[in-house]
């Protein structure tokens, strides 16, 4: 059977550099958009413990008044629709459609799978001139939790017409990877800049410096 390459979307396709920079000017870098990012999933995280589901965005907005509160800093209605907008327009990485292009030549079906919702992941991924790369794009809405729980990939691999263990994720984050092979998928970690992996979870099947060498590697491993 065919196996399915399946793709985060948020850092590992689209670049967050438009957000970090937002966050120098508006806030001089405190809060800075890594303490932001990471509120948010741990937001997403707690989320899916105490099976409550909240759209990613709207997590996203509360994750900036919680690290701005922090830092003694008011955030305002403008503030809100910048992260949006900035969210809904990131460009793509310079790796993306190349890498891509490799896979779809090669003759395998790709497939996003993100933890934004569904309206917000095909506008990304559309505004970043790559959707058109992507036979599926697939959002966490579909089982009300978010990546890396376990039931994410199991719900994608059910909506693809597979099993986990034909599906191939690929992520720059840990997490990610590890919720996907916990999910008895294969993961590729991509080093994106600040990204590492912990040694406290299973090693990935490939890890790459970026996503045209995963590309290489994945066509290598599995065609």
């Amino acid at each position: 059977m065919t196996y399915i390459i399946v793709f985060d979307v948020n850092e590992t396709l689209l670049d967050l550099a438009p957000v970090r920079e937002w966050f120098t000017e508006r806030f001089d870098d405190v809060p800075d958009a890594a303490a932001w990012f990471s509120e948010l999933l741990r937001l997403s995280f707690v989320s899916s413990v105490i099976d409550r589901y909240t759209p990613f965005t709207e997590l996203a907005a509360a994750a900036l008044g919680t690290v701005a509160g922090r830092c003694e800093t008011r955030i305002n209605d403008d503030d809100l629709s910048t992260i949006r907008s900035l969210l809904t327009n990131l460009p793509a990485h310079s790796d993306a459609s190349s890498g891509l292009d490799r896979l779809r030549s090669s003759g395998f079906t790709l497939a996003a799978l993100t933890n934004s919702p569904q309206p917000t992941a095909e506008a990304q991924l559309s505004n970043a001139d790559i959707s058109d790369h992507f036979d599926v794009i697939m959002s966490v809405d579909m089982v009300r939790r978010f990546k890396p729980h376990r039931s994410v990939y199991r719900a994608a691999a059910e909506r693809l017409g597979t099993e986990p263990s034909k599906l191939v994720m690929v992520a720059a984050h840990d997490w990610d990877i590890a919720g996907a092979m916990a999910a008895g998928a294969d993961g590729v970690f991509i080093e994106r800049p600040g990204q590492r992996y912990s040694p406290s979870f299973p090693e990935p099947t490939i890890t790459a410096a970026n996503l045209d060498i995963a590309a290489s590697e994945i066509d290598e491993r599995y065609s």
